[in-house]
C-alpha cells in the first residue's frame, strides 16, 4: 500500500516532465562525442539543486539512463562512440550502418538498452534491500573494511598503468582532506582561506574535472578538426522488426544480467560490462566469425549490458553509500545536497525516497523508449554540430552552473583549478575514475577508521577481531597482491616483446 501511495505522489505532471527532460538531456549528452555521461550529469547537477527532491531525482535518473543509450547513436552513425561504454557497439553498429542498415542498428540499440534497463531495475529491487538490511549490522570497523576494499577496486579502473591509477587515487584522498576535521572540527590545509573551511565544493570538482578538462583536451585538435561537420549515414531505411528483436531475447537477457552484476562491483563501469557481454555473446554464438562485420547480436549484447549497469551501479550506492561507478559518485553528491544520505539507514529513515528511485528508474526506461523512437531525427542533427560551436557553449554552462549553485565566485575559480588539474591528469594518461572514486570514498574511510579506534579505546586489533572487517581487509590484501602480480606479468611480457623486436 505504501508503494501505491508513493506511486500516486510520483506520477505527477512535474515529475514526468523533469524525467523526460533528463532523458532528452542524457541522450543528447551521450550522443555528442566528448560529452560523457558523467559530464552530462555534472552539467545538470546545478539545476537539480534548485528543484524539489522528487523532481531532482527524476531529472538525474532520466539523464543517467538516456546518456547510457545516447552514446550508441554517434557510434553507429559516425563511428565515434559518444561514451566509452558505446565503443563495443561501434564494432557491429557502424558496419551495419555502412551496409545501409543504420535504422536496424539504432532500433536494436534502443530496444536492447530498454531491455537491459528493465532487467537492471528488477535486479536492483530484488538485491538492494537485502544488502541494506545486512549492512545495518555494520559498525565503523566493518564500514572501514568494506570501503577500504572498495578503494582497492580502483585498480580495476586504472587502465594499463596501475602506478598512475594509484597516484591519481592518492591525489583524490589528499584533496578530500581539505576543510574541517570530521572528528575534532579543526582546520586542515585551508591556509587561512575562509571559503575552504567546508572543503572544495563537490560541484566545482565534478564540473572542473569532467567537463572543463575534456574541453581543454579537445581544444588541442587542429582548427580543421574542430570545424569539421561529421558525415551522418542514412538511418531512415531498413527498420528493426519484432521478429529480429525477439530472436535476441536470450542474448539481451544474459547481457543485461551480466551488465547489472558488473555494475554492482564498485569502480568497474559500463565500458567493461559492454566488452564482457560482447565477448560472451561472441563465445556463445554459432557464427562468431561474423562479429565485427555488422551483426545484430553484437549491438544487442553491448547495449543491453550498457544500460544494465545503471541499476547495478545503484545497488552499492543505495545500500552502502559506495558509488558503483563515476556517474553514481556524482549522484551521491546530488542526493546528499537534497537531504538524502545513501546507505543502510536510507531504508529505515527515507523509504519513500527509495521507492521514488525505484519507480523513477522504471519510468525512465519507458520514457527512453518513447523519446528514443520519436526523437532520433532531431538527435541526429545535434550530433552533426561542429565542435568549434559546441565547446564554447559547454564552457559557458560550466561557469554559469558552478556560480549559480551558491552564488560564489570562488567556486568558479576552484572549478577552473580542477579543470586544469583534470587536464594535467588526462594529458599524462592518468585515469579520472580513480581520482573521483577516491575523492568520494576517502573521507568515509578516514571517518570510520577514526571512529572505530575511538570506540575501541585505540585498540588497532579491533579491525581484525570483527569477522566482517577481517574478511574485507583480507580481501583487500589479496586483491592488491593479485593486481601487483598481474602488473608484473604485464611488464615482463612487454619487455620480452620489445626485446624480440
Amino acid at each position: 500500500m505504501e508503494i501505491l501511495s508513493v506511486l500516486q505522489s510520483i506520477v505527477t505532471v512535474n515529475n514526468i516532465l523533469y524525467l523526460c527532460l533528463g532523458v532528452c538531456g542524457g541522450i543528447i549528452g551521450g550522443a555528442l562525442p566528448g560529452i560523457s555521461p558523467s559530464m552530462t550529469i555534472a552539467l545538470l547537477l546545478p539545476m537539480s539543486l534548485y528543484l524539489p527532491t522528487s523532481n531532482a531525482i527524476m531529472l538525474l535518473i532520466g539523464a543517467y539512463q538516456g546518456a547510457m543509450y545516447g552514446g550508441s547513436i554517434s557510434a553507429i552513425l559516425i563511428n565515434t562512440p559518444g561514451t566509452a561504454s558505446a565503443a563495443a557497439t561501434a564494432f557491429d553498429g557502424y558496419e551495419m550502418a555502412r551496409q545501409g542498415r543504420a535504422g536496424k542498428a539504432i532500433g536494436i540499440s534502443l530496444a536492447a538498452s530498454c531491455t537491459g534497463g528493465i532487467i537492471s531495475c528488477i535486479m536492483l529491487i530484488l538485491l538492494v534491500k537485502h544488502l541494506a538490511l545486512l549492512s545495518l549490522k555494520f559498525g565503523p570497523a566493518e564500514y572501514f573494511g568494506i570501503m577500504l576494499f572498495a578503494l582497492t577496486m580502483i585498480a580495476g579502473v586504472c587502465g594499463g598503468n596501475l602506478l598512475k591509477g594509484l597516484m591519481a587515487a592518492t591525489f583524490g584522498i589528499m584533496l578530500a582532506t581539505v576543510g574541517m576535521d570530521p572528528v575534532t572540527g579543526t582546520e586542515r590545509l585551508t591556509f587561512g582561506i575562509f571559503d575552504l573551511y567546508d572543503g572544495f565544493s563537490m560541484l566545482s570538482v565534478f564540473i572542473g574535472v569532467f567537463a572543463l578538462s575534456e574541453i581543454l583536451v579537445q581544444l588541442r585538435m587542429s582548427r580543421e578538426e574542430l570545424d569539421t561537420k561529421p558525415e551522418i549515414l542514412d538511418y531512415t531505411r531498413d527498420r528493426l522488426t519484432f521478429g529480429e528483436y525477439w530472436s535476441q531475447r536470450w542474448n539481451m537477457l544474459i547481457s543485461g544480467i551480466l551488465g547489472c552484476l558488473i555494475g554492482i562491483l564498485p569502480g568497474v563501469g559500463g565500458s567493461t560490462a559492454s566488452f564482457v557481454a560482447y565477448a560472451e555473446a561472441k563465445r556463445r554464438s554459432k557464427y562468431p566469425e561474423k562479429f565485427g562485420t555488422g551483426i545484430i547480436d553484437g549491438v544487442a549484447a553491448s547495449e543491453a549490458a550498457n544500460n544494465g549497469v545503471c541499476g547495478g551501479a545503484l545497488v552499492p550506492m543505495l545500500a552502502l553509500g559506495i558509488p558503483g561507478d563515476v556517474v553514481t559518485a556524482i549522484m551521491i553528491g546530488a542526493f546528499v545536497a537534497q537531504g538524502i544520505k545513501p546507505g543502510p539507514l536510507l531504508f529505515t529513515q527515507n523509504i519513500k525516497d527509495v521507492y521514488l528511485i525505484y519507480i523513477g528508474l522504471i519510468l525512465s526506461v519507458i520514457a527512453l523508449f518513447v523519446i528514443g523512437i520519436f526523437s532520433i531525427r532531431y538527435i541526429v542533427k545535434i550530433v552533426s554540430i561542429k565542435k568549434s560551436i559546441l565547446f564554447p557553449c559547454v564552457f559557458v554552462l560550466c561557469v554559469v552552473g558552478t556560480y549559480a549553485a551558491r552564488g560564489n565566485l570562488f567556486d568558479c575559480l576552484i572549478m577552473i583549478m580542477f579543470g586544469l588539474f583534470g587536464y594535467f591528469l588526462r594529458r599524462n594518461k592518468f585515469q579520472i575514475a580513480p581520482f573521483i572514486i577516491a575523492y568520494i570514498l576517502g573521507p568515509e574511510v578516514e571517518l570510520n577508521y577514526r571512529l572505530a579506534l575511538r570506540i575501541s579505546n585505540m585498540n588497532y586489533l579491533t579491525f581484525f577481531q570483527k569477522p566482517i572487517s577481517l574478511f574485507f581487509i583480507s580481501a583487500t590484501l589479496l586483491f592488491i597482491a593479485f593486481s601487483m602480480f598481474k602488473e608484473q606479468i604485464s611488464r615482463t611480457l612487454r619487455f620480452k616483446g620489445s626485446k624480440n623486436q
